[in-house]
């Protein structure tokens, strides 16, 4: 993946040295000439966040409100190191009660009732029972150290319940 994004530099260097070229020959005033420059480089900024996206990096969107849970992996908080831990979950969209094409892996803060809560969920689907996660809103930390108006001192609430049987058509 990091070779990806250096070929992406390099093109995008190669093309503002040719936007530079063309601004320094060009007649047009110094004003015009530098908000063209901070404007492609605002569009190599919003390029390289959209192309993480689309590589199926950890999205940081929130949970859809139903979805269909994959699979969970827990990234455990280490003092000693400094990591304060993630849950990185894999899970669908249920728009319309109906499943989205592709999952999507989604990054929350790790919180250890939420890991109990994705721990047991795993277990239910390596049981071969299907998960249906449901957000039940946003928990604010009561031992956050910040005003709670921050993502990162909201707790998320998640309930999972079976999948149930498709009903068949009687024939």
């Amino acid at each position: 993946m990091n070779e990806v994004l250096v070929g992406l530099g390099i093109a995008y260097i190669f093309l503002a040295a040719l936007l530079l070229l063309a601004l320094v020959y060009g007649r047009m005033s110094w004003t015009i000439k530098l908000v063209l420059i901070v404007v492609s480089v605002g569009f190599y900024w919003v390029s390289y966040i959209n192309w993480q996206n689309a590589q199926g990096w950890p999205s940081q969107a929130d949970l859809p409100k139903r979805f269909l849970f994959y699979a969970v992996v827990v990234e455990e908080p280490d003092k000693t190191e400094g990591i304060k831990g993630r849950l990185f979950v894999w899970a669908s969209d249920l728009a319309n009660d109906r499943p989205s094409d592709t999952p999507r892996a989604y990054v929350l803060p790790y919180d250890k009732e939420l890991h109990v809560k994705l721990d047991a969920a795993q277990r239910q689907m390596r049981n071969g029972n299907l998960q249906i996660g449901e957000v039940g809103g946003e928990l604010f930390d009561p031992q956050a150290t910040r005003d709670n108006t921050r993502i990162a001192d909201k707790k998320i609430d998640l309930e999972f319940t079976d999948l149930p049987d498709p009903q068949l058509p009687e024939k």
